[in-house]
């Protein structure tokens, strides 16, 4: 198996930690440190954080407020969609926007607000070679606030609750483009998160547009109910440390909360494959192995365990051979 850039920076990681004081050895990248923004508690026992979260900001409100939404909500065969926008805008009255626009809608757009990822996965492929980052970006934020995924599905934009995707767009290119395919609104956001990642990348300077989106401004400019992300190169010559990390994107998922991760080739396709070239997001996982939105195909692909660290090619992987890069949520009880 060839070499990755992220093997030596991984092992350079290692060393580091070892030395420092306070440290007894090397710790393994992955899903964690540092508390939840989001203020999710510990021990969450598998419960989808959007729901907990809607739960939770629905105790927060006023008496005359919760009354609206509990009315807004019982009965509605769009129930769930109006929990998690409470959740994602504490908004009794963005969830009235969203019920009013989802009453009249068809099934197709009710289904694309409520799993914005599974079933707008074609619509939501990157726009070129460059911004798979973007493009798994804008699916995370829709996953998290259907306000967002309202938009993209049926270019309905919440006055009361504009998502920052489009809190700069003009109102004029919003009313063109929601007259547009749902592959137009997706290519729209993808340029906007494209500029905000590549703003201040490098040392104050912005990254190059080449050469995509870097995991750092990835992370920063991840959006899912206020959950910080960070990012950690990944090495997969050293199987506990990728294991260990596979083993937290699985809980990281069963709770709701995807998880981007870099892909990419090795010092034996080339060394200008052995860094950090495309990017896909973690979104569930069952016995069949993770479930993976690919943003170059448009497609979900299982993959097992043996499939995503074998060193071959995978569709999960985007065709690449290594998982390189992982942008961790760090969420209680996900932590090592």
């Amino acid at each position: 198996m060839g070499l990755q850039l992220t093997t030596f920076l991984h092992r350079l990681g290692s060393v580091g930690a070892a030395l420092r004081p306070g440290v007894a050895g090397p710790v393994a990248p992955g899903l964690g440190g540092g508390s939840a923004g989001s203020g999710a508690a510990a021990g969450m026992h598998g419960a989808d954080l959007r729901d907990l979260t809607a739960e939770r900001v629905r105790g927060l409100l006023p008496v005359d407020d919760r009354e609206r939404f509990d009315g807004l909500v019982t009965g509605s065969r769009d129930a769930v969609v109006l929990r998690r926008t409470l959740a994602a805008t504490a908004s009794v009255a963005a969830v009235a926007e969203v019920a009013e626009a989802l009453a009249d809608a068809d099934a197709s757009t009710r289904r694309a607000v409520r799993e914005p990822v599974r079933a707008m996965a074609r619509a939501g492929r990157q726009g070129d070679g460059t911004t798979c980052g973007s493009s798994v970006l804008t699916m995370l934020a829709a996953h998290g606030d259907p306000t967002l995924a309202l938009w993209l599905a049926a270019g309905v934009v919440v006055r009361s609750a504009r998502p920052p995707e489009l809190a700069d767009a003009p109102d004029g290119a919003l009313r063109a483009l929601a007259e547009a395919p749902r592959e137009a609104r997706f290519a729209s956001v993808q340029r906007v998160l494209k500029r905000r990642t590549s703003r201040g990348a490098v040392l104050g300077a912005p990254w190059p547009a080449r050469y995509g989106t870097p995991p750092w401004t990835a992370a920063r400019v991840a959006r899912l109910l206020g959950v910080p992300y960070g990012h950690h190169p990944l090495d997969d010559t050293d199987r506990p440390h990728l294991d260990a990390a596979l083993d937290r994107v699985g809980r990281a998922v069963s709770l709701g909360v995807p998880v981007p991760l870099y892909t990419g080739g090795d010092s034996g396709r080339g060394w200008g494959t052995a860094v950090p070239r495309h990017v896909v997001l973690a979104l569930d996982a069952d016995g069949d192995g993770l479930h993976v939105w690919e943003p170059g195909s448009g497609a979900v692909v299982v993959a097992d365990r043996a499939a995503l660290t074998s060193g071959r090619p995978h569709a999960a992987l985007g065709h690449w051979n290594h998982l390189v890069w992982v942008l961790p949520p760090r969420l209680p009880g996900v932590t090592a």
